[in-house]
């Protein structure tokens, strides 16, 4: 058995924007697989403390309303979701997440925001984490067409219902890794460790790409935004 097979931490966040620095963590989910076992679901409501804009609320479905009145404190739900992921990482356990340097890097500057000891604090160094947005880019590069994760999921076969929750998105999540291995045989073949090492070298390429097809459009906004760090950004 390789490290796909199991077992995995899924982590998947949903927001009030795209902003770490400036937008907050509405809902949060952990989700553990292994082979043979059921889904192993854990998921917080935060009351962000700000309005939750329209368009947020359009993704996932949470109102301000809901959140303020049904949330959790911020502090008190990061320092248990942050607790979780570091004690799995210890144990070289992959944590899995889609994207993910939209959802540790939110993570780690809410935990800043709200006082919560950050993952690098507890660890030094976030890792293994496996992210198979970078991997279905490095393994299918010139396919055409969107890579959400609903698309990915549909591609890779993978039962995806009530999209943008995050406790779907994080048992999708953690089900596309073994079918992105089974398709590519290849990936099994790195110790958990190597293939993270990977993904940062991986994931530099494809979004220093991405800014030289900003950069061929004239589209210089666009260029100054990527950020090649994996698996969190630097402020």
């Amino acid at each position: 058995m390789n490290w796909a097979e199991g077992p995995l931490l899924a982590l998947d966040i949903e927001t009030t924007g795209t902003d770490p620095w400036a937008d907050r963590i509405v809902t949060a989910s952990l989700v553990e697989v292994g082979v043979g076992s059921e889904p192993n679901v854990q998921s917080w409501l935060l009351n962000p403390g700000v309005p939750i804009p329209a368009d947020a609320e359009a993704i996932h479905g949470i109102s301000t309303a809901q959140a303020s009145s049904d949330g959790a404190t911020p502090a008190q739900a990061l320092a248990e979701i942050s607790s979780r992921v570091a004690a799995w990482l210890e144990t070289s356990s992959p944590v899995v997440a889609f994207n993910a340097s939209f959802d540790l890097t939110m993570l780690e500057a809410e935990n800043e925001r709200h006082g919560v000891a950050t993952l690098v604090e507890r660890l030094g160094e976030i890792r293994p984490v496996i992210d198979p947005f970078v991997l279905d880019k490095k393994m299918d590069t010139y396919r055409r067409g969107k890579r959400t994760l609903p698309t990915l999921a549909e591609l890779y076969g993978v039962p995806l219902e009530n999209a943008h929750s995050s406790a779907a998105d994080a048992v999708a999540t953690a089900l596309l890794v073994p079918r992105i291995t089974a398709q590519f045989p290849e990936l099994g073949a790195y110790s958990v460790d190597a293939l993270h090492d990977a993904q940062k070298l991986w994931r530099e390429e494809q979004q220093l790409s991405l800014a030289n097809y900003f950069r061929r459009q004239g589209n210089l906004d666009a260029v100054g935004s990527i950020r090649t760090e994996w698996p969190i950004h630097s402020r």
